[in-house]
């Protein structure tokens, strides 16, 4: 089917419509609950069984009989909006010069309603299911979230709705997130040879991190690490040496890379300088609390992994060759940051693609923004990737050779 006779089968208005609903439903995480009721409601308008499981992420099946499983997440959360009246434009959806703008326009409103739509206007005839998933708290930590669906869904296949400007990702680095405590002995500043000054010797401790070297991978690119939070105590306070010190880093890994992997060189390097100066370090992974808007209180370890699919094997070597017989941009990429992908393809095993309309550098900005014409190519880029899987189920046993 060419690109004319798809796009003719998407309806405008309605996506339109639906991601100003979207965009108006005001979401931060842990606070979903309005976009989940505006998703709700058009998934059951458009023919979907809906279904809310215990988080409170929405779960809308579309079946054609027998076949292959098809999940879509997008996350229904977005980060809060500090400063409305830095915004041009109204942040909870305006459309004005054929751009609609708004928070969560490109994360990651546009990718649900593109879903939502692509797969509403698929033919009939097709095999399989599909199922959309409107995720909750993916701005807090990537991956549990989106786990809880599969649980319940047992994909075959994940699509990821992140942004990716309707280009079709097959990877993307994990992130982890790290705390490095130092542990001295306090002393009146005057006499600071009695102490020891956990702030100075975390010091000495970041600028060792420095000259730690870290793998590459040939698609995904470099590991590397960043800090982030850096913290003494107590605090504030007057002429007295710190006795503790905490430093948080970001953690970037490629293909294959453990929590071990990340936290034992750390803790060597951290051991060797605290030791020196008569001070104790812990290295251990962050973690993630928060209660979901349905109340159900979760801690989680802050460890997403990395993960790759080649362009040769299936799923994405059907989308691949779907996307350029349609005149799509057929060329894969990799995502620069992380996304719930981590735990579909990183701890599931799923095959996971990523694809999603919007220009992922305006994510998170003031005047958030994405093209109507960006919006309705990346609905017709949802229902020829849905169609590429629901009709290559034969390649899920062997993938294709190209």
């Amino acid at each position: 089917m060419g690109t004319a006779a798809m796009n003719a089968d998407i309806d405008r208005d309605g996506l339109r419509d639906f991601l100003l609903r979207l965009v108006g439903a005001r979401s931060p995480a842990t606070a979903e609950q309005p976009a989940v009721r505006v998703l709700s409601a058009e998934l059951a308008a458009l023919g979907f069984d809906v279904t809310l499981d215990d988080w409170g992420n929405v779960i809308g099946t579309l079946r054609f009989g027998d076949g292959p499983v098809v999940l879509v997440d997008s996350h229904l959360d977005t980060v809060e909006v500090t400063d409305p009246d830095q915004w041009s434009r109204d942040p909870w959806g305006e459309v004005a010069g054929g751009v609609v703008y708004g928070r969560g326009t490109v994360d990651m409103k546009s990718a649900l309603a593109a879903s939502v739509y692509g797969a509403a206007a698929l033919p009939s005839g097709l095999r399989g299911t599909i199922v959309i998933a409107g995720t909750v708290c993916e701005e807090l930590v990537e991956g549990p979230a989106l786990s809880r669906v599969i649980e319940r869904v047992r994909p075959d296949v994940v699509v990821i709705g992140e942004p990716s400007a309707n280009r079709l990702m097959l990877g993307q680095r994990g992130r982890v997130e790290v705390n490095i405590e130092v542990s001295g002995r306090s002393s009146h500043s005057a006499y600071p040879e009695a102490g020891v000054n956990a702030a100075e010797v975390m010091a000495d401790v970041m600028t060792a991190v420095r000259d730690l070297e870290f793998p590459r991978h040939p698609d995904l690119g470099p590991a590397m690490i960043a800090l982030t939070n850096l913290k003494s105590e107590p605090y504030p306070n007057v002429s007295v040496l710190p006795d503790r010190c905490t430093a948080t880093y970001d953690r970037r890994t490629v293909l294959g890379e453990s929590a071990a992997d990340v936290l034992e060189p750390l803790r060597e390097l951290g051991e060797r300088v605290t030791r020196k100066a008569g001070a104790r370090i812990a290295v251990e992974l962050a973690r993630s609390s928060f209660t979901t808007w349905t109340g159900i209180e979760v801690t989680t370890e802050s460890f997403a992994p990395a993960w790759c699919i080649a362009a040769t094997e299936w799923p994405a070597a059907a989308v691949i060759r779907e996307f350029d017989a349609a005149g799509l941009d057929a060329r894969p990429g990799y995502y620069q940051f992380c996304t719930n992908g981590s735990a579909s393809a990183g701890r599931h095993g799923i095959p996971t693609l990523g694809f999603g309309p919007g220009d992922p550098g305006r994510a998170h900005t003031t005047d958030e923004r994405i093209d109507l014409d960006d919006l309705y190519l990346g609905a017709h880029g949802y229902a020829v990737l849905l169609r590429a899987l629901l009709t290559a189920e034969s390649e899920m046993s062997a993938p294709e050779q190209l």
